[in-house]
């Protein structure tokens, strides 16, 4: 089996020059209800020329969020007013200040063996799948587990 029998090509993508606040809208649109639950959370970053830029992941914007606030100034039980403000100091951010530059990648015609050797080697969630340098699909590392294992879903 390779990349491309097992990709979702309906990839949820958002632009390097979008806003924070932009993206977590399109990640409630994408992820809000339960038919992605054996997905991880985040966007496919592209650049101005639609190709592959990185990620932004539900855990880049809690960093994004943790960060923007000094450690002397963290609440030991904070309130909604306190979240508002989390929010507020990153909201009007743009997505390349805090995506992960993500360089890897397979091609569609990537053996799924080597797919989760990078799974498994650096512990990603999703792996982009690009043509050239644009993105036409996605591998969530739940849906390559079940392709290999499939003998096991008896």
């Amino acid at each position: 089996m390779k990349a491309r029998d097992i990709m979702i090509t309906d990839v949820p993508v958002i632009s390097m020059k979008a806003q924070v606040g932009e993206a977590i809208i399109v990640l409630k649109d994408n992820f809000g209800d339960e038919s992605y639950l054996n997905a991880a959370p985040g966007l496919i970053v592209i650049d101005e020329k639609g190709e592959l830029a990185g990620i932004l992941s539900a855990l880049t914007i809690m960093k994004a969020l943790l960060d923007s606030v000094p450690a002397d100034k963290k609440p030991e039980e904070p309130d909604a007013a306190f979240y508002d403000t989390l929010c507020h100091n990153i909201r009007d951010r743009l997505v390349e200040d805090v995506m992960d530059w993500q360089a890897i990648s397979v091609t569609e015609d990537a053996n799924l063996l080597d797919v989760a050797d990078l799974f498994v080697k650096n512990r990603f969630q999703r792996i982009p799948v690009v043509k050239g340098k644009k993105v036409v699909g996605i591998i969530y590392r739940s849906r390559l587990l079940f392709a290999m294992a499939r003998c096991l879903l008896v």
